[in-house]
């Protein structure tokens, strides 16, 4: 069978269109689940179900078992269908008995197996035999710099307008996690009911991102070298540090530095090639450009290795009395001031 993409997928899905054998894999789990729904609420209708739709578990069950199921036929229903969740604690001896039935699968069942925070073997007889003869699908975990794209065409399609600082924001703040990212679209979806103008006031009151206090902001101040808003920040943090754990800002102001120390390097080149060599939005642009005004190269690399001493303190591998947030503001002084 062909390359097939969630959209793809969810489009046949959605159009009655089905196959015998889908497989959903990868350590993104998000897609596998939004698939799965939808052949779990969507094939059968609500009455076919309780003889027509099983559903198994890859810790509780087996290949026989779930092949047994498959070849039932269908009692007053066109089909059978069967879905096999955490299909990644099934044994390597189940995977050879599927290749087995991939070759003649039953036509009027819909089985689907869900491989969730793993990726199959494809090296493997049986993976080479699920990715030839299913709806194969696997899915990597989002790049940081892959989330803004992502949230701008979920709210898109949601029919919000925003600026890319209000989708920065968000970004920043909620990570890469598509489920938490996806389920904060959906909170804003209901919360803004017809008002489909998305403002940095709205994302604060509805999803809790402080318009003014977080990691995106944090950085913003840095490349400005606006030294008094980032210890308000850094403050702000320290009164709120379940809600800002260093460990999450020790990691952006990582990727920043790191990419400020390869935008030195990229003198003269086209700013879309800087882009997507720093494999970043075209929106932080100007904000790299703003701090190379700040910072030299030399002085990069110095805010870099006081981010790796910051960092082993924060561990505990150089011994100190200063608490994690007191570590932070030393390094706003030596670097920043």
């Amino acid at each position: 069978m062909g390359a097939y993409s969630f959209e793809s997928i969810a489009k046949d899905l959605k159009a009655g269109k089905y196959a015998p054998v889908y497989f959903f894999a990868g350590e993104e789990p998000f897609y596998a689940q939004q698939l799965l729904q939808l052949i779990e609420k969507g094939i059968l209708d609500e009455s076919e179900r309780s003889f027509n739709q099983t559903v198994l578990y890859g810790k509780e069950t087996n290949m026989l078992q779930i092949l047994e199921e498959a070849k039932r036929f269908p009692m007053m229903s066109e089909r059978i269908v069967v879905v096999v969740k955490e299909a990644q604690h099934l044994k390597a001896v189940d995977w050879e008995l599927l290749a087995g039935y991939l070759e003649r699968p039953q036509p009027s069942t819909v089985l689907a197996f869900g491989h969730m925070h793993k990726k199959l073997d494809k090296r493997s007889k049986a993976g080479k035999a699920i990715k030839a003869n299913s709806v194969f699908l696997e899915s990597d975990p989002l790049r940081d710099y892959q989330v803004m794209p992502w949230l701008e065409k979920e709210l898109g399609a949601k029919g919000f307008r925003c600026s890319s600082n209000v989708v920065a924001a968000m970004a920043e703040q909620v990570g890469t996690d598509l489920s938490r990212l996806h389920k904060e679209v959906e909170k804003l979806d209901v919360a803004m009911g017809d008002q489909r103008d998305l403002s940095a006031d709205d994302i604060e009151r509805h999803i809790g991102i402080s318009k003014d206090y977080n990691n995106f902001e944090l950085v913003a101040a840095i490349a400005e070298r606006n030294i008094a808003k980032a210890f308000k920040i850094v403050h702000y943090f320290s009164k709120n540090p379940k809600d800002h754990p260093v460990q999450m800002t020790t990691g952006i102001l990582f990727n920043f530095v790191n990419n400020l120390l390869q935008y030195h390097s990229m003198n003269g080149k086209s700013e879309k090639s800087i882009a997507s060599a720093l494999k970043i939005h075209p929106y932080f642009l100007k904000q790299f450009a703003q701090a190379s005004g700040h910072y030299n190269g030399a002085h990069a690399l110095v805010m870099l290795e006081e981010l790796l001493i910051f960092d082993r303190k924060c561990k505990g591998m150089i011994p100190s009395s200063a608490n994690e947030y007191e570590h932070l503001r030393e390094w706003l002084i030596k670097c920043v001031l």
